[in-house]
């Protein structure tokens, strides 16, 4: 799927999973349920952090660069470790034990550098987008007032929607890594085609904000 895909499903899954969360007794404020949808959409691009040529690698310039070219190599190469359930659970532990040690001194950030990544998805000018971040990310601060509880949760989601979003592709995803089986339901047969730009895209967007609204 591209960038712009995976943020989308990113975003439809997290208001999906706020839109349950009261069912648990869990009843998220509209900062962090705004907050965490950008987030989402952010986090959904993280496992594409194994191709130097995918959007997160342009995110940051040399740093996002530098950063795909380091996985790639470690992780195996594109659509391998990064594209399992394990990195599910590393990332979002990967996010809690910071947050849980570092506060908002780690959360704040993150949630830049996510909304990064977002942006560059839904394809804001790269101008744009460092100013628009910071902005994002400085309303928020203000008003989440040190809740960033929330945040593990949106990566590990938007880890989870990429992986699902792959799977729906010819290439599969190896779900259960180290084991080298791909998963998939290849409705997708070429990445950009129609089906996604068309059906997927707008219907993840329109879920998204339908979700939303439920959800309050």
């Amino acid at each position: 799927m591209m960038g712009k895909t995976h943020a989308t499903s990113g975003s439809l899954l997290w208001s999906a999973t706020v839109s349950l969360a009261p069912l648990a007794g869990v009843h998220p404020h509209w900062p962090a349920v705004i907050a965490g949808s950008v987030a989402t959409a952010g986090s959904a691009l993280l496992p594409d952090a194994d191709h130097p040529e995918a959007t997160i690698a342009f995110s940051l310039g040399p740093i996002t660069k530098a950063l795909t070219l380091f996985v790639h190599k470690v992780s195996g190469g594109h659509r391998h470790a990064t594209h399992s359930l394990l990195f599910a659970v590393e990332a979002t532990l990967a996010t809690w034990l910071p947050l849980l040690l570092a506060g908002q001194w780690f959360a704040v950030p993150a949630l830049f550098v996510l909304t990064v990544f977002a942006l560059r998805a839904w394809h804001v000018k790269p101008s744009l987008t460092p100013v628009a971040a910071v902005l994002y990310t400085g309303v928020f601060w203000l008003l989440l007032h040190g809740d960033y509880g929330w945040l593990p949760v949106a990566v590990g989601v938007g880890v989870v929607a990429h992986l699902a979003g792959d799977c729906l592709t010819k290439e599969g995803c190896p779900l259960m890594w180290p084991h080298r089986r791909h998963y998939m339901l290849p409705l997708i047969q070429r990445t950009g085609n129609k089906i996604e730009t068309m059906l997927f895209a707008p219907m993840f967007g329109i879920g998204t904000v339908a979700l939303l609204v439920f959800a309050r």
